[in-house]
Parts: structure tokens; C-alpha cells; sequence
């Protein structure tokens, strides 16, 4: 037991370090420049420089700067990551008042638009190469018809609309049992596609922080901006990855859920009659 705690505690103080501390220095080292760029320096830097380059700078004020550095990086760490777990938020359309529901109404116009266009092409015959096309365009808004103000949030979303209408499954229920079903290597993957949209929300909550440190400097807002931009283009790809996966593991393993709640599925494929006995299963009568 000693040994397993104290290669947590490493592991720990090894995340904390990478994930909070080394971002938090390079965030603290550009403001500080920033500041001495656009103000010159503060008081009592100059002394403390110079003592530091002649060797005479007290150890305890030394070492009280280190450590205050050090402080003040893993404090804007925890505050990337805060702002990380709001961009979150946002990305997946939990927007609270009328301005999210608007949004969603646009989208959901948007794509209605895009569905009639693909019917009546496709009543008047048009060639495949014309329905790729015009499906290609609905399913650029979304994979179902949207309910979120984003589009990530609606690639969430459409995932629980296309398996309810493929299989009856209610996965907000299901996936949790599906889970368990699922073989390590399947379960490998998943984790790496939704860590890697975790790391995109990490980045974009260090954007977040930059674009506000440009009111010190400017240079640090645009660098901001840019690092927002590279985080909303990572975020986008890594979920919908993370939607495909998900629902390719009902694809493939959803019979084997139905097998483990004791529902026989006769040749080996759920089908919408299985499906909704799964969701009695899983729901309980909620």
C-alpha cells in the first residue's frame, strides 16, 4: 500500500506539474515581459536583477520569488483550467437563457432547408452524385436535426437521436451498462478520442487567459486569439470523432449489451423491437 501511494502521489505532482505549473510559467513569464514592454520595469526589479547577476541577492528573497513564481503559475493553471470547463459549456450548447434556444432555432431552420432540398432531389431522380452533394451540405449543420446552438453540442446530440431512431435505445440510459460490455481495446480508444477533446478545452481555456492578458500587451491577445482558433478547429474534430466512435460501438456491441440483461437477440443484430427492451431495462420505469 505504501508503494501504490507513493507512485500516486508521483503521478499526481507529475500531472500537476505539466498541466498546471510549466503552462503556468510560460502564461506568467509573457505577462511579466508584457508588462516591462509596455510600463518598464517595476519597483525594486532593477535591484533585485542586479543583485541576482552579482551573486548578492538574499537567499530568502530568492527563494520566496521562486516559490511565489511558482504559486501564481499554478493559480492561472487552476484558472485555465476553470475557464476550459466553461468553454465546455459553451462548445456543447449549454447555454442558459433565449440566446441558446435562438441559435438553435437558426440551425434547426438551416438544416430543414437542407433536408427538403436533398427530398426533392431526390423525388425529381437527381443522380447520386447530386444527393451526395446536397447530403453532404445537410450533414456539414448536422447529423439530425439540430437543438443546440453549436455544433458541437449537436454532434452530441445527434448521436442519441440516430441510435433511438436505428435501435429504440435510449442511450443516456444505455451507454453507462454498454460500457461495461465493451472490450478493453474499444474502451482504450474511447478514452484517448474524449481526452483528446479534454486537451482542446484545456487549450482553449489557456486562450481564454492569453486574450486577457492582451490588456497588458497586445501581442499576448493575438497570440490568444490564435490559440483559441487551433483549440476550436481541435475541439470540432475530436468530438465528432469521439460521436463516431461512440456510436460504432453501438453498432458493434449493442447486441452484446442486450445478451448481458438477459434479452436473446436471435440473429445477432439488434433490431428497434430489442432496442426498446433494452431501454425498459435500463430505465426502471424512469
Amino acid at each position: 500500500m505504501t508503494a501504490f501511494l507513493n507512485e500516486l502521489a508521483r503521478q499526481l505532482a507529475g500531472k500537476w506539474l505539466s498541466l498546471l505549473v510549466v503552462p503556468g510559467v510560460l502564461f506568467v513569464a509573457s505577462v511579466a515581459v508584457g508588462w516591462r514592454m509596455r510600463f518598464g520595469a517595476w519597483p525594486g526589479d532593477e535591484e533585485f536583477v542586479t543583485g541576482l547577476q552579482q551573486g548578492a541577492a538574499p537567499a530568502g528573497q530568492l527563494a520566496a520569488t521562486v516559490l511565489g513564481a511558482l504559486l501564481v503559475s499554478a493559480w492561472a493553471g487552476l484558472l485555465a483550467q476553470g475557464s476550459g470547463r466553461a468553454v465546455h459549456r459553451l462548445w456543447l450548447g449549454r447555454w442558459p437563457g433565449r440566446t441558446g434556444a435562438a441559435l438553435a432555432g437558426r440551425r434547426r431552420r438551416r438544416w430543414t432547408r437542407a433536408q427538403e432540398r436533398y427530398e426533392q432531389a431526390y423525388r425529381q431522380g437527381q443522380s447520386d452524385e447530386i444527393l451526395a452533394d446536397l447530403a453532404y451540405r445537410r450533414n456539414r449543420i448536422a447529423l439530425a436535426p439540430p437543438s443546440r446552438p453549436t455544433h458541437m453540442g449537436d454532434a452530441v446530440a445527434a448521436l442519441g437521436v440516430r441510435v433511438r431512431l436505428e435501435y429504440g435505445i435510449d442511450l443516456e440510459h444505455g451507454w453507462p451498462r454498454l460500457w461495461l460490455v465493451l472490450p478493453e481495446e474499444t474502451r482504450t480508444v474511447l478514452d484517448e478520442s474524449r481526452d483528446a477533446f479534454g486537451r482542446a478545452t484545456a487549450l482553449a481555456g489557456w486562450g481564454v487567459l492569453y486574450v486577457l492578458a492582451g490588456a497588458v500587451w497586445w501581442p499576448l491577445g493575438l497570440a490568444g486569439l490564435g490559440t483559441l482558433l487551433t483549440a476550436v478547429v481541435r475541439g470540432r474534430s475530436a468530438v465528432t470523432n469521439l460521436a463516431q466512435l461512440m456510436e460504432s460501438a453501438v453498432d458493434l456491441h449493442g447486441a452484446s449489451l442486450a445478451v448481458s440483461l438477459g434479452i436473446p437477440v436471435p440473429d445477432g443484430r439488434v433490431t428497434p423491437g430489442i432496442g426498446r427492451e433494452i431501454t425498459r431495462a435500463v430505465r426502471k420505469g424512469a
